[in-house]
């Protein structure tokens, strides 16, 4: 079975989790899989986050420290002798160097784009290289312009599209503990839980609805509340979304918050900015958001199943990449 590079049209196209979905997916099969990076990037941490979610299954190595191809060539016909299969980490970007390096090990590229992206010219730059496209962090607004006029122009230029992946709170959710270190806060309670995953964040301001029913109207809640308000904290910790608490202002929790979060394994941070520049801190945070987390790769392998036409992957490898 021949090398897979996977290649992306442009940074935050999801390379790292679609590279951990494949090498995941065909880990299942019994197959040994290595993964990894092409080049390296001192400033990338790609590498650590394949690693944190594939685990010991599946062999993970850095790539090359120079980014000629000869260096990355010369590790992928390395892990390529071990006998197992190869899926690696290609550049963002750049098809130059990707298909270079695809020549240089008989290897197929997988190209990875964002709606909106001009992927048509990105694909077809690969030729015979190419095992295929998949299109990710589709917004719901653009699936039917995916749909009617993006998917049958790759189509009709005899371009595979393996499938197309809607936008997903889970794949870009940030830990409690993440929150944590990118506002300045301090976990004060439970902090054996500060690693779930937070999908949603909900202020505890001036809530006009009935408390539980507003802090439980989304799933996996992270709120964000002043810390001086005891009233606002204890009713959004009566829902069963709710996953971890801001406060904010500085303020210690009570007693009871302490007693009622402990119950429930919330996690609590404090933190001395106001709810307002705590809430502005956290729109920045979508920037180093990784996919590093088991349960990304979980929600992606069930996403994979669903929308991806993995069979048809699964058909390209099984040939000769050579045509």
């Amino acid at each position: 079975m021949p090398t897979l590079i996977v290649a992306a049209t442009s940074p935050g196209a999801g390379k790292t989790a679609i590279t951990a979905a494949i090498a995941d997916h065909l880990a299942s099969g019994g197959r040994s899989v290595i993964s990894g990076q092409a080049w390296s990037n001192a400033s990338d941490s790609d590498i650590d986050s394949l690693r944190s979610v594939l685990g010991d299954a599946i062999t993970v190595q850095k790539g090359a420290e120079s980014h000629q191809v000869d260096g990355a060539a010369a590790l992928i016909k390395q892990a390529a002798g071990q006998g197992g299969i190869v899926v690696i980490e290609g550049k963002t970007g750049d098809s130059g160097a990707n298909l270079d390096l695809a020549e240089a090990t008989d290897a197929l590229v997988l190209l990875v784009a964002k709606a909106g992206d001009d992927i048509l010219p990105a694909a077809s730059s690969y030729g015979s290289r190419l095992a295929g496209v998949i299109i990710n962090n589709v917004p719901r607004y653009r699936s039917h312009e995916l749909e009617s006029r993006v998917i049958p122009a790759l189509n009709q230029a005899n371009i595979t599209v393996i499938g197309w992946i809607p936008e997903d709170r889970r794949l870009i959710a940030p830990t409690l503990r993440a929150v944590a270190d990118h506002v300045g806060g301090e976990i004060v309670a439970n902090e054996e839980n500060a690693d779930r995953l937070i999908d949603n964040f909900l202020i505890g301001g001036m809530v006009l609805d009935w408390g539980p029913f507003y802090f439980g109207s989304q799933e996996n809640v992270g709120v964000v509340v002043r810390g001086d308000r005891p009233d606002v904290q204890l009713a959004a910790l009566q829902t069963d979304t709710v996953r971890a608490m801001v406060l904010t202002k500085g303020a210690r929790p009570v007693e009871y918050v302490v007693y009622e979060a402990s119950q429930r394994g919330v996690p609590l941070v404090q933190t001395s900015g106001t709810t307002e520049e705590t809430a502005a801190l956290l729109e920045g945070l979508l920037e180093k958001i990784r996919f590093d987390h088991p349960d990304k790769l979980a929600r992606m392998r069930d996403i994979a199943s669903e929308r991806l036409d993995l069979a048809a992957l699964d058909a390209v490898l099984s040939q000769p990449a050579t045509r």
